[in-house]
């Protein structure tokens, strides 16, 4: 029997008309400083899944898009994954230490960049357990970044103030689950989670930032977790998910250190087709936003 426990979120679905997002609607982050003919860096937050993060910022990559991945994580992963060497990590730069551009490496795919954490001795947990900074990205990182069509930043699964500094600077915030009641339970807390920020620094609402929800590791031969997924969607009619299969090529990438776009790690088609899809939809969201700049 499927179950989501009772909260703000599944009070909000109850009603069609009372969601805080549709797939089909543009929801518009107003952007400081964007004129209509400006080049506009696009900023999502994929919440929680390492390997989504870092295999969507390789496909934009990929396809010619300048993107920076901003490794948000405590554990360093995307960064151990993904760069071979670097001097400096993202803690540097909140805590006044090095400059953004200083930061900044490049990575194995070109037109890749990431802003790295220390996956050893890291300073980023220290930094986010104690600071309050709501605004830290949007002061520190952004304004140096604007040479970028995309940026990624991945995320852990915590939400601590750290956290909610992250989240307010995104235009589009991207959960990512799996299908099983754990997670089911982790959506909602983000849920919750995202309206009580809103109301506590009285910032955009960050429910409407939520534009899809991605679902991992899909088995279509696991009868129980296609009738789990059937069951979820349908509490969230109004919401777009994509999927993504299960793939043993993602681990095979991180321990060769390649991406499963490489020819060598022999990803199924199920799984490339998957992540052009999402790939897809973030560009929709970046062109729909720009064209919304443009028409005010």
């Amino acid at each position: 029997m499927f179950w989501i426990p009772d909260g703000i979120w599944t009070k909000a679905i109850r009603g069609k008309s009372s969601l805080p997002f549709r797939a089909s609607e543009t929801v518009l982050i107003p952007a400081i400083g964007l004129s209509k003919n400006a080049a506009y860096v696009f900023k999502f937050v994929i919440w929680g899944k390492t390997s989504v993060s870092v295999t969507c910022a390789i496909q934009l990559a990929l396809q010619g898009h300048k993107t920076l991945l901003i490794d948000c994580d405590p554990q360093g992963n995307s960064s151990s994954w993904l760069a071979n060497n670097f001097q400096y990590e993202l803690a540097d730069v909140l805590t006044g230490k090095v400059k953004v551009e200083d930061a900044i490496s490049q990575t194995i795919v070109e037109n890749l960049y990431i802003l790295p954490t220390f996956a050893i001795n890291g300073n980023l947990q220290a930094y986010a357990s104690t600071t309050n900074k709501y605004y830290a990205f949007a002061d520190i990182i952004f304004p140096a970044v604007s040479d970028f069509d995309y940026v990624i930043s991945d995320t852990s699964p915590a939400f601590g103030n750290f956290e909610k500094g992250v989240a307010v600077t995104a235009d589009v915030i991207v959960p990512v689950l799996r299908l099983d009641q754990f997670s089911a339970d982790g959506f909602q807390t983000l849920i919750e989670n995202l309206d009580s920020t809103t109301k506590e620094i009285r910032c955009d609402d960050l429910l409407s930032k939520i534009s899809f929800v991605i679902l991992n590791q899909q088995d279509k031969r696991m009868k129980f977790q296609s009738l789990f997924a059937e069951n979820f969607m349908k509490n969230f009619d109004d919401t777009q998910f994509l999927t993504i299969p299960t793939d043993t090529s993602f681990v095979k990438a991180q321990i060769l250190k390649r991406y499963v776009q490489d020819k060598n790690i022999s990803a199924r088609k199920e799984t490339l087709d998957a992540i052009e899809n999402i790939t897809k939809e973030m560009m929709k969201w970046k062109n729909q936003k720009i064209s919304m700049q443009v028409q005010q």
